[in-house]
């Protein structure tokens, strides 16, 4: 019995044979990134509970194999599944699907998550007692991970709250003498082994609110004050930014995460939308800094969207913002799931075309109206550039004085949106984050070969908004999509190539004029397999992970053992 078939066998002994996955076809759906990445491994494993997980994380530390989390696998930038095939180990995919659980402490002012748990879930046990988590809207609709939040530092909308961020974690990580060992920072006594440690944190047994080693932060306490400062020609975030590199948090996958402690947030009373046109912008510039300025409280939400992408997001990502509309997001990752599954099974019918599940669903979405509310539908057919912000419904007088005070003297408009037209604005909003991705599968083209993302944090005084690229790589582009967190400068911007264009030659080309804009990349979507990570985040990860064995060739460094 080889090495590899002797650890199958020891990890089909601690999870169960049918969560031990080694066919291509049931492995398919792990392997293949959410919009790009794709790579070989040797078994994707479906721990149930954190026991089973720490006792798969011996047998492959113990075999010297490559261990890849994942959770939920909504990766924009493909850094929780396998890059290519030139591992020098074997890669087994931790899947953390089953790991669900949170614990509400301190009297429901902060929560402990487990590996598995989505966005989706945690806003879910927070609304009955009247609090919110970090995060609540925007990657969770399509099923992201709370604790891939810390670890990739994402930043979300919600201008108040700043990136995923908490100093307090328990995770296990890799010395750089093979030693696996499990490291208590959750300021919270477990036990001394880590038998004892998982034992009490499943059956919460334990107390919180009296420890002596309580030290450290659980959220990013400091970014409104950031953002408040317009003139600072440096981003308020950004992935590798040293002021959110900590533990687990910005670890990228270098460290095997079992649970996080974060705050709750006391949930709005009631909030109303205003949603913004202009053809210019430099108005939507000079708004951004006046109302960071001069509101009271900041906003909860500014999000930006260009007319291509709205366009695109329509056409192409229809079905995506329906189903978040008439089954909520809860419903999007077991839908992706299923369609990955009916993608593989496609695959085997040679008289049928690959893309044959997507050519359906852009046949509903071009055959149907766009169900979108018609006072934005006008905005759009009269304006470029979109701006939706949302307040506490107390701000809403004084939003409305300053937006009247404001385009008295600018061109634009804007309008308080009903109920119905402040869901339709982001549900739009969140939808374009896979309109482009859609585009492509719907075309039959190959997202790594002809699609370039950009997610870029812009310095907090900088005088423009979008990218605006020099004729000959403009020539290059077939279709493009902007949108963004408008208050806090971090701006998504995707290219589709026209066929024949060397992505990666026009992406260094890009990134020589984001250099010049003082520009910081990427800004929340984390390295992945797209970006060179920085220095700093790389010293931050060869801390963690000396051997090299935790998701290794992230940020686009080094696939070897010990870094080699």
């Amino acid at each position: 019995m080889t090495n590899s078939q002797e650890m199958l066998r020891q990890l089909a002994d601690i999870v169960g044979d049918k969560q031990v996955l080694t066919h291509a076809d049931d492995k398919a759906w792990y392997t293949k990134g959410f919009r790009v990445g794709r790579g070989e491994a040797l078994a994707v494993i479906l721990p149930q509970n954190l026991q089973q997980l720490w006792q798969s994380l011996q047998v492959c530390v113990a075999q010297d194999a490559i261990i890849l989390m994942q959770a939920s696998n909504t990766s924009v930038t493909g850094g929780s599944t396998p890059d290519g095939n030139d591992y020098d180990r074997e890669v087994v995919i931790i899947s953390t699907r089953q790991l669900k659980g949170v614990q509400v402490i301190d009297q429901a002012r902060q929560v402990i998550a487990f590996p598995g748990t989505t966005l989706t879930e945690l806003e879910h046990t927070l609304q009955p007692l009247g609090r919110e988590p970090h995060s609540v809207i925007g990657s969770s609709c399509i099923g992201a991970s709370v604790v891939g939040g810390i670890c990739n530092n994402s930043g979300g909308s919600l201008i108040r709250r700043g990136p995923a961020f908490t100093e307090k974690s328990l995770f296990a990580r890799i010395h750089d003498d093979g030693r696996l060992e499990m490291v208590n920072h959750l300021g919270i006594d477990l036990g001394e082994t880590p038998e004892a440690m998982l034992k009490s944190l499943t059956e919460q047994q334990y107390q919180t609110g009296d420890q002596a080693d309580w030290d450290g932060k659980i959220w990013a306490d400091d970014y409104a004050d950031r953002l408040r400062d317009v003139n600072a020609d440096s981003p308020a975030r950004f992935n590798g930014d040293l002021r959110y590199l900590h533990d687990s948090s910005g670890s990228a996958g270098k460290v095997v995460v079992f649970a996080v402690r974060l705050p709750t947030f006391e949930a709005s009373a009631g909030s109303d939308t205003f949603y913004i046109g202009t053809n210019d912008e430099r108005e939507l510039v000079a708004l951004r800094r006046f109302l960071l300025t001069e509101m009271s409280e900041l906003p909860l939400q500014a999000e930006y969207i260009h007319r291509n992408a709205f366009d695109l997001t329509v056409r192409y990502a229809k079905h995506m913002y329906l189903a978040i509309r008439k089954l909520g997001p809860q419903a999007i990752p077991k839908m992706m799931s299923n369609k990955g599954k009916w993608d593989v099974r496609v695959s085997h019918l040679p008289f049928l075309p690959r893309n044959f599940v997507d050519r359906a669903l852009q046949c509903f979405n071009q055959l149907t109206p766009s169900f979108i509310a018609p006072r934005i539908m006008a905005y759009r057919d009269e304006y470029q550039h979109h701006l939706m912000i949302k307040v506490d419904a107390q701000q809403t007088p004084e939003l409305q004085t300053l937006l009247q005070q404001f385009f008295a003297g600018h061109s634009g408009g804007f309008f308080h949106c009903d109920a119905r037209e402040g869901a339709d604005a982001f549900l739009v909003r969140f939808g374009v984050g896979g309109c482009t991705i859609s585009y492509c599968d719907a075309l039959g083209y190959n997202p790594n070969e002809r699609l370039v993302a950009f997610d870029v944090a812009l310095r907090r005084n900088d005088d423009a908004w979008r990218l605006i690229l020099p004729d000959h790589l403009a020539a290059q582009v077939q279709v493009d999509s902007c949108c963004g967190h408008f208050f806090c400068y971090v701006n998504h911007q995707d290219y589709v190539l026209k066929e024949g264009v060397d992505a990666k030659t026009f992406k260094e080309a890009v990134k020589v004029y984001l250099a010049e804009r003082g520009a910081k990349y990427p800004a929340e979507h984390n390295v992945g397999h797209l970006y060179q990570a920085s220095c700093e985040h790389v010293d931050h990860w060869k801390q963690l992970d000396p051997t090299n064995s935790c998701n290794p060739g992230v940020g686009k460094t080094s696939k070897k053992k010990y870094w080699a």
